[in-house]
């Protein structure tokens, strides 16, 4: 007897919704600060202001979207602290994972590493920047495909949306690709010799430059 056949059900108009809006603020396309309108969402994907609003309420859950009573729904803002505070969450959170994962699985984390590495370079020879930014999450989420801790994938999971999205916004210039680029090679090249504590000193450097560039992140709020 052959097994029941699977249906891939659609997702819903809410989850439609909630993919596109957090699409848009990781992006840059809806700015850090910006009002989001229900209405004007509801027009441009052509279904009704409910599964928005669903949409809207499920995004605040995950930080990525702040609801303020009367004055309607936001993009997240982060407050020069809160940048400070979420690096130095991300900071222990990677270098525990990079720890267990290089431990464990050492030949294939940096077998995966370089494999990013080559995609990376052909996404930068052909200026394709969104590809470069996934490429970038997909590098530092290595650390945490082979760690083999649920708990603390979990806790990345919460707040890498917020991570992508403040990596767009520090990317944006060319020399800061470059940097990150030659960062990634240095902290591949460092784990493959072995290195681990020097590969975190250089992850750290990597992950607390988000707070000492607050002024960049400042000026693309929308006010």
């Amino acid at each position: 007897m052959h097994p029941p056949m699977q249906i891939e059900r659609p997702n819903s108009l809410s989850k439609i919704a909630e993919d596109h809006i957090r699409e848009c603020i990781i992006r840059g396309r809806f700015r850090m600060g910006e009002s989001i309108l229900e209405v004007k969402l509801s027009d441009s994907l052509g279904i009704s202001k409910t599964p928005i609003r669903e949409a809207l309420s499920a995004l605040n859950l995950q930080g990525l979207v702040q609801i303020i009573p009367h004055r309607g729904a936001f993009v997240f803002s982060l407050s020069k602290q809160e940048i400070v505070e979420l690096c130095q969450y991300r900071l222990l959170l990677e270098t525990a994972a990079l720890d267990q994962s290089f431990a464990k699985y050492s030949t294939t984390l940096v077998t995966e590493l370089e494999n990013i590495l080559i995609k990376m370079t052909t996404a930068r020879n052909v200026g394709a920047f969104e590809d470069y930014l996934d490429l970038d999450t997909d590098f530092h989420d290595a650390f945490f495909n082979h760690c083999g801790n649920f708990y603390l994938c979990e806790g990345y999971n919460k707040v890498s949306d917020i991570i992508k999205t403040m990596r767009t916004y520090l990317s944006k210039s060319k020399d800061r690709i470059t940097k990150s680029f030659e960062e990634h090679q240095a902290i591949t090249e460092l784990l493959k010799d072995g290195k681990l504590k020097s590969a975190k000193t250089l992850l750290k450097k990597q992950i607390t430059r988000a707070d000492r560039a607050y002024p960049d992140l400042l000026s693309s709020v929308k006010i």
